[in-house]
């Protein structure tokens, strides 16, 4: 399957795990839009895994399994996942409902002022950024840039920066896991620690701390 979504889908981040204790920490560590959750695996079943992922993260869920019964599709209704796949999976099967989630998604293409600012987002999202700034170097209004944002992402700019250096920062903590909360605070382009601690807590619901080390009892 990560050869089959490659394949139509260069450009995507594919992250594999071979079993729920696996896929929580890639949950963790990367920001994942969509997983593929065969019901059937090793330890923790596919539906806990779903409600898990819909509970604690802003993820789309397609359950697979290679058993066709009515009370796996109930349960997956109620946990309101994308869509449900029995196996073997075909290609064009898969590729119908990867296109699906792309067109309710369609951020993840964006339109091209939304793609150039995302870029340079990605690219300096450790330097002062601003709105306006931002526009400028693009050429649109910030009016403009600021509806595309709220129209395409859902999210104001300052909102989706701000989740992105805390993405960073989560990527930090397990990466670096001796660097000090400063330095982790100034990489990701906080202006302080006690400006960073607040705001991890307030997305993250754990200070940087309380998540560090949930990371090392994992």
């Amino acid at each position: 399957m990560a050869f089959l979504i490659g394949e139509r889908y260069p450009l995507w981040s594919v992250f594999t795990a071979e079993d729920a204790a696996q896929a929580r920490k890639v949950l963790i560590s990367q920001s994942i839009h969509l997983a593929l959750v065969d019901i059937h695996m090793p330890g923790e079943s596919g539906l806990d895994l779903c409600a898990y992922i819909r509970n604690e993260h802003e993820a789309e869920c397609i359950l697979i399994t290679a058993f066709q019964e009515f009370d796996y599709a109930k349960q997956a209704i109620r946990l309101q996942v994308l869509d449900y796949i029995v196996k073997p999976v075909i290609s064009k099967e898969l590729y119908h409902v990867l296109d699906a989630f792309k067109e309710k998604h369609r951020y993840l293409e964006g339109s091209p002022p939304i793609q150039e600012a995302l870029a340079i987002i990605h690219q300096h999202y450790q330097t002062k950024l601003n709105l306006s700034e931002l526009a400028e170097r693009i050429h649109v209004a910030p009016t403009y840039l600021s509806r595309k944002f709220s129209e395409e992402l859902g999210v104001s700019f300052q909102e989706y920066l701000v989740k992105y250096r805390i993405e960073k920062a989560k990527k930090l903590l397990k990466e670096e896991p001796h660097w000090s909360m400063s330095k982790i605070a100034e990489e990701t382009g906080f202006s302080s620690q006690n400006h960073f601690n607040y705001t991890f807590k307030k997305l993250v619901h754990f200070s940087p701390r309380q998540y560090k080390e949930s990371l090392i009892d994992d």
